[in-house]
């Protein structure tokens, strides 16, 4: 059995589909993990699993803080076990230090990587990796996630890999993962179906409605000596936080708030490095343009305290 840790976005998600195109749907238990919650899901499943049973154990487009990475690297050097760990996050680039780590945000001098391109590289260097994973529509794919991800494909009007990331919130993880995996492990040819393309255009204009509501609610916060558009949102928070620091050249950058356990910072442009800047500060991480922290339990009942005090 394989054990898979991944992140929810696309990114995250593409790496399920690899893993289950190299191992067999069957033969993969995936635990999807936030920056919330990756910590914890972890170290539950060291305590509570026969680690033995599982043949490797992947951690995917997402780190570990220091503690579980010093847990990780006890259990590697004493057991017959592989662990190893992808991701592309600057402020991850410490664990490196690790051998089961591999955190490489460049994927040439030009280009950022992502959490799919690094496992996908690393899986086509298995012996009994299967051979469809070299074919053109699986490195298609990954490419369009890549370029999602790395917000490559605004910079070159690239509008598949916004269309793709549309879709898994249109249809949800598990359904995407299904469909796609299908798609790729079947289909010679990369594509989004005509049934795809009319649900994108009903979900576009529902994300530009709602871009338009979050632009009426934001407010301007200092945060950390920089001007901050700050809203409370549950949805598509890279599309908000880029298109509101478009339309608000006073900001340096948007926070987008989900009460759900998370914050998202978002920027354009150079003007920070918002991953070790700001995330950093209040225990999360990630890029120079995106990054996110978790909420604390102890931070939603302050605010549930605060708002329902006497």
């Amino acid at each position: 059995m394989i054990k898979l840790f991944t992140h929810t976005d696309l990114d995250g998600v593409g790496n399920t589909i690899l893993a289950y195109i190299v191992f067999g749907k069957h033969n993969v238990e995936v635990e999807y993990c936030d920056y919330n919650n990756v910590n914890e899901k972890i170290v539950t499943f060291l305590q509570k699993n026969r680690i033995e049973d599982y043949k490797s154990i992947y951690i995917t487009d997402i780190s570990v803080n220091d503690d579980v990475a010093k847990r990780v690297d006890t259990l590697v050097s004493n057991n017959d076990i592989e662990i190893k760990l992808f991701d592309h996050h600057p402020t991850a680039m410490d664990l490196n230090k690790y051998y089961w780590a591999t955190v490489k945000p460049m994927l040439n001098a030009n280009q950022k990587n992502c959490g799919t391109k690094l496992f996908y590289d690393y899986l086509t260097t298995l012996n009994y990796a299967n051979t469809n994973l070299k074919l053109n529509n699986i490195k298609d794919f990954v490419d369009i996630v890549r370029k999602y991800d790395t917000w490559e494909w605004k910079e070159t009007n690239f509008i598949l890999s916004k269309q793709l990331n549309d879709l898994l919130y249109i249809v949800g993880i598990d359904d995407f993962v299904d469909e796609f995996y299908n798609r790729l492990f079947n289909e010679s040819k990369f594509y989004l179906s005509e049934f795809d393309l009319k649900l994108l255009n009903i979900k576009q204009k529902e994300i530009d409605s709602y871009v338009k509501s979050c632009n009426k609610r934001m407010r301007v916060y200092n945060i950390l000596g920089y001007n901050a558009g700050v809203v409370f949102a549950e949805q598509y928070s890279s599309e908000v936080g880029n298109r509101l620091c478009d339309m608000h050249p006073e900001i340096e950058f948007c926070v987008i708030i989900n009460m759900a356990g998370s914050i998202s910072y978002r920027s354009v442009g150079d003007k920070i490095d918002l991953g070790k800047d700001i995330a950093s500060v209040y225990g999360g991480g990630g890029h120079p343009n995106s990054s996110g922290s978790p909420i604390s339990d102890e931070i939603k009942d302050k605010i549930i305290e605060e708002l329902f005090a006497r």
